[in-house]
């Protein structure tokens, strides 16, 4: 099985293989089919079956793959590396080197003109461009448009659940999209930060193109890793989903092929046949923890690992989650009764560098997951769950009764309320007023058991959920849109 290893981690002779494959398939033609195929994609918008929408990441792993596989016919040491933005972050780290990608543009044409793609070595000249371009050689303009994604914002995107979310394209929410918030707030900006030809359709035609979607492949691997129950989502034939997006789509522009690739096809790519270099550093254990018990000794011991923790509450109430030591250390709590169901994430809230987390939690089991807030550190710390006064009894909402009136009093706070559906039935619940509400739906008889969620299908910013309910007791939680968002607000539930 291949092994894609960081760029930084490389040896000359890995690079120049790199290289060399690179532009031997430049020289027979079929590096231009692939930048073709790129650039095909993006001008079949809005059907674009790669882009601004669910199977932006399958699609993009079939590419790589099928670039790699390209490669491995010239060369089969060859494989492809990812590029760490969040570490090389500047125009001097090795990935610019003259025996590597080259470095950036120069003059009023930002023209590469260093390393072995610059236009001057007569091996690297631009015949698949974006309609109307005549340029033939490689641009960079690094900096320009903005600034490369840091470890912060990677740990906040590795952090949101499910795959992806209505309306399935880039108006979904990032905070219930990994999919568009990896696309939208991690992915672009590297393209934007490299610029020049990385801005085109055509943009594979620089190739740190395949560097950085490695990277974008591996963030998606270790969130699959984190999160082995989120599905892909949505399922075929969902409603207004572009052709190729949905989980048993194929995949454009291979869809004629005998057995096409389709998302659910390349979800597991160690069935592809490769894996990352930073594999296997997430620790498989659960460790159990006692509320009230005195603090677990602990320690990130390897780069990028994770430490997972379960709890268990039997008596519903107010509980901190805090952690202890020198060692900056980012926690997340999932639940109840699910490992990829988030509740909050916290980094500096505890004194100094350590992480505390206090809400009230209902009955059940949770989860803690803690890493490093830098992907490349190590350190010791300990983590501990006390418990505290009992949480007040959930509020009942009365179906075709007036609206409960409520208020979002503090950054990501969940409200929880209870009403009983007698007749089954097709029955709406909504809020109201000028808050920006986010309305999630569970039961029957269960407030674990998840239903549905809205962001906006109410008036204006209000949230509205209209579902058929079998006879039972359902919750009904609301919070703001922004974690950080407060604001009061109206329920209701009618038939």
């Amino acid at each position: 099985m291949g092994i894609r290893k960081n760029q930084s981690s490389l040896t000359a002779a890995e690079k120049a293989a790199f290289v060399a494959a690179v532009k031997a398939l430049k020289a027979n033609g079929d590096y231009d089919m692939f930048v073709a195929q790129h650039r095909a994609a993006f001008m079949a918008s809005p059907n674009d079956p790669a882009h601004r929408g669910p199977a932006f990441l399958p699609w993009h792993r079939e590419y790589l793959r099928r670039f790699e596989l390209a490669l491995q016919q010239i060369d089969s040491s060859v494989s492809i590396p990812y590029w760490d933005w969040t570490v090389d972050r500047t125009a001097g780290a090795s990935l610019w080197a003259s025996n590597f990608m080259g470095g950036n543009g120069t003059g009023a044409s930002r023209q590469v003109t260093t390393g072995p793609f610059a236009f001057s070595t007569g091996e690297w000249t631009l015949t698949v461009r974006d309609p109307g371009d005549t340029t033939t050689f490689l641009t960079r303009a690094f900096g320009a448009m903005g600034s490369l994604p840091t470890q912060q914002g990677v740990s906040a995107t590795l952090n949101v659940v499910p795959y992806d979310s209505a309306p399935w394209n880039s108006n979904s929410s990032t905070n219930t999209s990994f999919r568009n918030r990896l696309e939208s707030v991690i992915h672009n900006p590297g393209h934007m930060w490299v610029g020049g030809s990385m801005m085109a359709m055509s943009s594979p035609n620089d190739p740190v193109f395949w560097l950085h979607h490695c990277n974008i492949d591996r963030l998606w691997a270790e969130w699959q890793r984190e999160n082995p129950a989120a599905i892909y989502l949505p399922p075929s034939g969902t409603p207004n989903v572009v052709a190729g997006h949905g989980r048993d789509d194929p995949m454009p522009p291979w869809d004629n092929e005998a057995s096409p690739p389709t998302p659910l096809s390349v979800l597991d790519h160690h069935a592809l046949g490769y894996t990352y270099d930073d594999e296997g550093v997430v620790s498989p254990e659960v460790v159990p923890l006692t509320v009230g018990a005195p603090a677990t000794s602990a320690s990130i011991g390897q780069a990028g690992e994770i430490d997972i923790y379960s709890f268990v509450v039997t008596t519903p109430g107010s509980h901190v989650i805090g952690t202890q030591g020198s060692t900056d250390v980012v926690t997340a709590l999932y639940g109840p009764n699910d490992m990829v169901a988030i509740i909050a994430e916290d980094d500096d809230s505890g004194p100094g560098a350590n992480s505390r987390i206090e809400r009230n939690l209902s009955a059940g089991t949770y989860y803690i997951r803690v890493r490093h807030y830098s992907g490349s550190s190590v350190g010791s710390y300990s983590i501990s769950v006390s418990g505290s006064a009992p949480q007040p009894g959930i509020p009942t909402i009365q179906v075709n009764g007036p609206a409960v009136q409520g208020t979002i009093s503090a950054a990501n706070e969940r409200d929880m309320y209870a009403f009983t559906i007698m007749n089954p039935g097709t029955y709406t619940i909504e809020t109201a007023s000028s808050t920006d509400c986010f309305l999630t739906l569970f039961g029957p008889d269960n407030p674990a058991t998840f239903i549905s969620q809205d962001d906006d299908s109410g008036p204006g910013t209000n949230s509205r959920i209209a579902v058929n309910l079998a006879s039972g007791v359902y919750y009904a939680q609301v919070r703001h849109y922004s974690p950080t968002g407060t604001g009061s607000y109206s329920i209701s539930v009618r038939d």
